[in-house]
């Protein structure tokens, strides 16, 4: 195609792209080892939430959703591969990334829930909240959806004393965020700032595969006339081709290995029943029983 002298220089273009994605996907030099770079680190990290910067977190959260993002192949978006029986062989890496956004959420939660003082509890969310923050800065919208997703965790909400100490500023930063990465109109805001934004970028995959599974269960492989659904066959192309496209460009942050020592280092991770368990006895329930009056 790029030597044809008869096509037009758009086509040459093309031509020309489509070598250099071939060539980046066949020696790709820098590939990061995904398995080492995820391994849990076999003693707990000496460092804490509060000896590093929300800086520090949310440019190593980056790093990591990117890299996991990244390792997406085409088809393990096809025929609802993630949902099927041998999922684990055939979408690992979109498991991979429900399992990481699931780690991250529960550390939020842990860290909040794991302090006994109100002020502390303040100021982790706070801190939370300022992460979120700097990942939508970086075009990360998975990230702010792990952070949201924990404020919004029973364990964390429940807490009505504590969130009424939360600054006004961030609690209006929390209901950006919030807006930001709703659900409503099929994630009307979140699909509008990432076409608007340059990447690199991470979307939130939720938000594709709900588009995909829709698609499939919606639409039949044939038509009528027992011929191909190419319709049907350019709607997919087209979700994947968009998460392609993101995949394309990678973000310059350098990987610092204790900073991720304490992102996934699972000592650090309660269970859902430990989180309630925690949130409880921070602020017990209210019981609703009125008194009941003795008859005279």
């Amino acid at each position: 195609m790029v030597c044809n002298s008869n096509l037009l220089p758009a086509e040459h273009k093309a031509a020309a792209s489509i070598l250099r994605t071939i060539t980046k996907d066949t020696s790709d030099s820098k590939k990061v080892d995904l398995e080492k770079l995820l391994l849990q680190p076999t003693i707990p990290s000496k460092d804490t939430f509060d000896t590093l910067s929300a800086l520090d977190i949310a440019e190593q959260l980056t790093y990591l959703d990117h890299q996991i993002f990244m390792s997406i192949r085409s088809e393990e978006l096809l025929s609802q591969a993630w949902m099927k029986g041998d999922k684990s062989t055939r979408a690992p890496h979109v498991l991979l990334v429900s399992k990481r956004f699931n780690e991250v959420s529960r550390l939020v939660v842990s860290e909040i829930v794991g302090r006994s003082s109100q002020h502390d509890r303040v100021s982790c969310i706070e801190k939370w909240a300022a992460i979120a923050d700097i990942c939508r800065c970086m075009h990360n919208y998975n990230g702010v959806l792990q952070i949201c997703a924990a404020f919004v965790n029973s364990s964390v909400y429940r807490l009505k004393k504590t969130w009424e100490k939360i600054s006004k500023q961030a609690k209006q930063m929390i209901e950006r965020l919030q807006t930001l990465v709703s659900s409503e109109g099929r994630f009307k805001n979140m699909r509008d700032a990432l076409h608007r934004c340059d990447p690199p970028c991470i979307p939130y995959l939720g938000m594709y595969l709900t588009d995909l599974s829709f698609i499939e269960e919606g639409t039949p492989n044939f038509t009528e006339e027992g011929l191909v659904n190419f319709s049907k066959m350019r709607m997919i192309a087209h979700v994947i081709r968009e998460i392609r496209l993101f995949q394309q460009t990678s973000y310059r942050i350098e990987h610092h290995p204790r900073v991720t020592s304490y992102l996934l280092d699972p000592s650090r991770l309660l269970d859902e029943e430990q989180t309630y368990k925690h949130s409880l006895e921070i602020e017990p329930k209210q019981s609703r029983l009125s008194v009941v009056s003795a008859p005279s």
